[in-house]
């Protein structure tokens, strides 16, 4: 089988992780702040605007590890983009679906800040 939809983010846990548990499963849910940077033409450091992802972990491995860890905590992590549709009223009343976008972890490393010498 092939796989197509595999995410890697390294980044820092934006905050710590709720642990959910429903009847079917239990799951730990959190988000991680991504930021790149580059040099300019002046050979500054520029950092570009922080993403935030929302993040879920299924395997009870990953939830053990992911709720002792606090926020600010870089990590990376692997797995598979997931989408759930939702709802939300426009400004004329309207109902319309969106779609949010969560990765789904598949395995988690613990990863130190390492900046690259130019």
């Amino acid at each position: 089988m092939a796989i197509n939809n595999t995410t890697i983010l390294t980044g820092n846990m934006g905050s710590e992780a709720r642990i959910i548990k429903t009847e079917e499963t239990t799951f730990a849910a959190f988000s991680i702040a991504t930021t790149d940077s580059y040099k300019d033409d002046n050979g500054e450091w520029q950092e570009k605007d922080t993403i935030w992802h929302n993040v879920l972990a299924f395997s009870p491995k990953i939830i053990e590890t992911v709720k002792n860890l606090k926020t600010g905590t870089r990590i990376t992590v692997t797995g598979s983009l997931s989408y759930r549709p939702f709802e939300v009223a426009d400004g004329n009343g309207e109902v319309i679906t969106k779609k949010e976008a969560s990765v789904i972890i598949g395995k988690l490393e613990l990863t130190p800040l390492v900046k690259k010498k130019n």
